[in-house]
């Protein structure tokens, strides 16, 4: 087994949790549909967490070429797959609500948590970039861009219905958009 394989196993673990978080969320959602009260917002931010999940498991497998694996190193890449896990575990209600759940409530009761972790992800993905891919900051717009997005949400005293809305669309847009602009990122070599 090589160092690359032996590391890739927890990563894998670690996001697998993840995915399968979201998808026993989903099954719950279908289960209870008829007592769930739908926000499109939240659906969305459902998504792009399981995108996340997934283009990390499939980008990690540029890390096979690392030689040299060492325990600071390798908890640095895994801070990235361990912050998405607590993403998917804040999207969906714990406890599950006996009676009808109103999926907005629920979102824009645990809007700053989900966003002040998401903002962890993005400056481990910032960090990681400029550490591991030698990306320069000035290279990283869609990254400042993105924490000045959940900064807002985070600092604004009121929550606004439509700016949520609005930064779901954003984020699914730039999460695309990242697919095009990195072709390489979608093949295996």
């Amino acid at each position: 087994m090589s160092p690359f394989e032996y590391v890739s196993v927890l990563l894998s673990i670690i996001l697998g949790l993840g995915i399968s978080v979201i998808l026993t969320g989903l099954a719950e959602f279908i289960r209870r549909w008829q007592t769930i009260k739908f926000y499109w917002p939240f659906a969305v931010w459902i998504l792009i967490v399981f995108v996340l999940h997934v283009q990390e498991w499939w980008i990690s497998y540029s890390l096979r070429g690392e030689m040299v694996w060492t325990l600071p190193l390798f908890l640095f890449i895994v801070s990235y797959p361990i912050v998405l896990f607590i993403l998917a575990n804040l999207l969906f209600p714990k406890p599950w609500p006996k009676g009808p759940l109103d999926l907005k409530k629920h979102y824009l009761e645990n809007y700053r948590k989900f966003f002040g972790a998401a903002l962890l992800l993005v400056i481990i993905s910032l960090l990681q970039n400029i550490a591991l891919l030698n990306l320069q900051v000035g290279d990283q717009f869609a990254h400042f861009l993105i924490a000045i997005m959940f900064l807002y949400l985070l600092g604004a005293k009121k929550s606004h219905e439509k700016i949520h809305g609005l930064v779901a669309l954003l984020m699914m847009i730039i999460l695309t958009v990242s697919f095009w602009l990195s072709p390489e990122t979608l093949t295996l070599h």
